[in-house]
């Protein structure tokens, strides 16, 4: 995920930076000179972007996990509570016990 981010952010940077020099009317050393530098530092900010990204969503999962593992928890104990006041022995009455 950090890579895609990285090397999508750089190629998108790339591409506009081919396009802005194009419209300005730059020499195309110029304009590629220009699209590479733009693409390298991108490609970085990207990286740093998706880094950042999965540490976030890493800890939003985990988060969650332990919630839903919480609550079935609680769900167990409860279901296992019920089994065992269905399955006590009701006391025995005085008459009964004769």
């Amino acid at each position: 995920m950090v890579r895609s981010i990285g090397a999508q952010l750089g190629l998108l940077a790339f591409g506009l930076a081919i396009l802005v020099g194009l419209v300005v009317g730059n020499s195309p050393i110029t304009i590629l000179t220009r699209a590479v530098v733009i693409m390298v530092v991108a490609c970085a900010v990207g990286q740093i972007i998706g880094w950042a990204a999965r540490l976030i969503l890493r800890d939003h999962l985990q988060r969650k996990k332990q919630e839903i593992d919480r609550q079935h928890l609680e769900a167990m104990r409860e279901l296992a509570e019920t089994k065992e006041e269905e399955e006590a022995p009701e006391p025995a009455t005085p008459l009964e016990a004769r």
